[in-house]
């Protein structure tokens, strides 16, 4: 199940929430949100610092560090953007990767700073995420947690006003292109085998 902010239904967020996104706001944090193909790369750099950072934090696996060159080509992309949130001394504190498609603004990959965790920006940047999701008039796709009911679940539950079961498929449409980009890599599990880890 992934959790949907969806603007036909009335706004849903917790009173803790809104309170920490006021006082963020009123201690200086400032948010942006910039349309993919116009970030700069500072801005780009920044947002990998700060997700790179959470992934750190998260134990992730090496597959989820992604580098600089695929940042690149995700906000090259047409209805893409990048939301940020800047703390008060113009440092970045948090930002997430949002993009359009097949009838949803999709919250993708995130990040908060581990100097401004206490500050849980985040909530901000989600926040705005949400607001721009209803000036699209598209429902905001904010997925899931890693399982059911986990605390990354549990944080985008707060922002939510409905569930909705979404199912994927390793489907391969491009077999040349596919093995072309898979090439030395095992094929033996991890789906899909371009982003597992060289043999």
């Amino acid at each position: 199940m992934v959790q949907i902010a969806d603007p036909e239904l009335p706004r849903k967020s917790r009173p803790s929430d809104r309170r920490q996104v006021r006082r963020n706001l009123e201690a200086g944090y400032a948010l942006e949100l910039i349309p993919g193909p116009e970030t700069s790369p500072n801005q780009r750099a920044g947002f990998l610092d700060v997700y790179e950072q959470t992934m750190r934090r998260a134990g992730a696996a090496e597959h989820y560090f992604f580098g600089p060159a695929y940042f690149e080509r995700v906000l090259e992309a047409d209805r893409t953007w990048l939301a940020l949130a800047s703390g008060p001394e113009g440092d970045l504190a948090a930002g997430s990767i949002a993009a359009v498609s097949d009838g949803y603004l999709h919250y993708y990959l995130s990040g908060s700073a581990d100097a401004h965790l206490r500050a849980a920006p985040m909530k901000n940047v989600v926040t705005r995420l949400v607001e721009h999701a209803t000036e699209l008039g598209l429902p905001l796709n904010l997925g899931g947690g890693i399982a059911a009911g986990d605390a990354l679940e549990e944080f985008k539950r707060g922002f939510a006003n409905r569930r909705q079961a979404w199912l994927t498929s390793e489907l391969i449409c491009d077999e040349r292109a596919y093995a072309e980009l898979s090439a030395g890599r095992p094929r033996d599990g991890f789906f899909p085998a371009y982003r597992a880890k060289n043999v």
